[in-house]
């Protein structure tokens, strides 16, 4: 099963030993497991993503499906998420300020400099985007409000990297470093520290054909009051977002966007 962590580390191992509950934490591993593929999946399928035994799936997706979280279909044998886990992301999105503090301002730089603008926050190892806003040009990128970007390779996720102190991002790096192989990881550890410095050079960080070798982007992170990162991203296809056009055009307004958000006092 993937680690479960969240940072700071703040408890003592035997007191989050007696506070955790293995049963939840497992039922949450299966949800996010759709978050991973998307679709129907069985009790097999369930059971390879997450490394749980197949017999402990069975009882956990019984649970969920009675509980209106999951949805099982006879026919194909699979299990699909329900309207239960909508009402937790609406309730979720709802309470997250910042969000609609943004959304005005992002429109209005979508439709001026005619590109897709988003705000996403950490999910893991992901960030997840929370908010989004397109240009009226049917070829910029299309993102839809939960889909994941890789940390590790995103404008946006190197962003958070950039924005989060040194002992925070050492801890996200180990992590990071345990998902590519020992031929991957240098090169995207070099890109992730050039990101680093380009923020504090800069004020925003760039991904050009990384996760994706079509897509340009650049971002700017924001540390909110409460002290939660969140961070915005804009770019497209890169037959029509150029290094330069980024670094010369968008860069600018993006991190102008980000000053108006933040003056907005959240």
């Amino acid at each position: 099963m993937q680690d479960f962590f969240d940072y700071p580390e703040s408890k003592s191992k035997d007191e989050k030993d007696r506070k955790f509950v293995e049963a939840l934490a497992r039922g949450l591993e299966i949800l996010r497991a759709f978050g991973q593929k998307g679709g129907l999946l069985g009790n097999q399928d369930i059971a390879s993503i997450t490394g749980l035994p197949k017999p402990t799936v069975s009882r956990l997706t019984y649970t969920l499906t009675k509980l209106g979280y999951l949805t099982y279909s006879p026919s194909l044998e699979k299990y699909q998420l329900d309207s239960g886990v909508l009402a937790l992301g609406s309730a979720y999105t709802s309470q997250l300020q910042v969000r609609q503090v943004a959304k005005p301002y992002m429109d209005a730089m979508a439709k001026r400099a005619q590109v897709s603008v988003g705000l996403a926050t950490r999910e893991r190892l992901s960030m997840i985007f929370v908010s989004y806003s397109r240009s009226d040009d049917a070829q910029s990128l299309r993102v839809e409000v939960g889909s994941r970007l890789p940390m590790a390779t995103s404008a946006i996720g190197r962003g958070f990297l950039a924005m989060v102190t040194a002992e925070e991002r050492e801890f996200f790096m180990q992590h990071l470093q345990k998902k590519y192989s020992e031929q991957e990881w240098p090169a995207i550890k070099a890109d992730i520290d050039a990101s680093i410095a380009e923020y504090n050079e800069k004020g925003y960080t760039s991904a050009y054909a990384a996760w994706d070798r079509n897509v340009n982007a650049v971002a700017v992170p924001l540390k909110l009051r409460d002290d939660k990162i969140v961070c915005l991203s804009c770019g497209g296809p890169s037959y029509m977002f150029s290094k330069e056009h980024l670094e010369n055009v968008l860069a600018p307004q993006l991190i102008h966007l980000g000053r108006d958000i933040m003056g907005a006092g959240v």
